[in-house]
């Protein structure tokens, strides 16, 4: 998506940095990082990763990365809007400190998984 910084599968390893996103929940298959872009207008997402299970198709979640916990706070409003036919359910996972929150354990959405793919095994769940 030339120039937006919307990353795709090599995001995974390097995953997200500035420590604050929005789990997204129920989106279209078909959706592309250009529609969540979109989704969030005027916000400009940092990253936008696209879950997608072992069969290589979408599982209709997402994580998006914004610059500032009040840009995330900020997309947050846009929870339950919708995107084609669905509505769209948006997790906050931002601290105002960020990242070095999220190390200590303050992690928000991914604290209550217990496990699962991508992003969500990159070290931001909690222990059992």
């Amino acid at each position: 998506m030339g120039g937006h910084g919307y990353g795709g599968q090599g995001d995974v390893c390097s995953g997200f940095h500035s420590g604050h996103f929005v789990h997204m929940r129920g989106l279209p298959f078909r959706a592309t990082e250009g529609d969540i872009a979109k989704f969030f207008s005027p916000l400009n997402p940092l990253r936008v990763h696209i879950d997608v299970a072992p069969n290589g198709k979408s599982t209709g979640e997402a994580d998006v990365e914004f610059r500032s916990h009040e840009d995330t706070v900020a997309a947050m409003s846009k929870d339950k809007n919708h995107m084609q036919h669905r509505y769209i359910e948006l997790f906050l996972n931002s601290t105002a400190s960020g990242a070095a929150e999220m190390s200590r354990g303050g992690g928000g959405y991914y604290d209550n998984l217990g496990g699962g793919g991508g992003l969500r095994s990159g070290g931001l769940r909690a222990s059992y």
